[in-house]
């Protein structure tokens, strides 16, 4: 799946991150196999930058969304707890969708 990236204000987001957004999203579909599509939100603010995941899932149609911030320049960190944050959600959804079946 390929992930929409999208940066508000002037953020400089490189190839090296864009790889690591995009190998995170990849690793989404291991935890819930019916997910539509992936966003992640770039922000930079003054004092920090913050993440946020968008995935939208299938069935019904739902929109999970994780965001993280951090206060220094380091991007990885950042993705690296929304990336956490969405895939707990993504895990108790799907125990939900799987618990409702039975």
């Amino acid at each position: 799946m390929q992930p929409i990236i999208s940066v508000r204000n002037p953020a400089h987001v490189s190839e090296r991150t864009k790889e690591h957004i995009e190998k995170a999203c990849a690793k989404l579909g291991h935890f819930y196999d019916r997910i539509i599509d992936c966003e992640v939100v770039i922000e930079k603010q003054k004092l920090e930058t913050s993440v946020e995941f968008k995935v939208k899932v299938k069935v019904p149609q739902q929109t999970l969304v994780a965001s993280a911030a951090t206060e220094d320049e380091n991007l990885f960190k950042a993705v690296d707890e929304a990336y956490e944050r969405i895939e707990v959600q993504l895990k108790k959804y799907h125990d939900k969708q799987v618990e409702h079946r039975v």
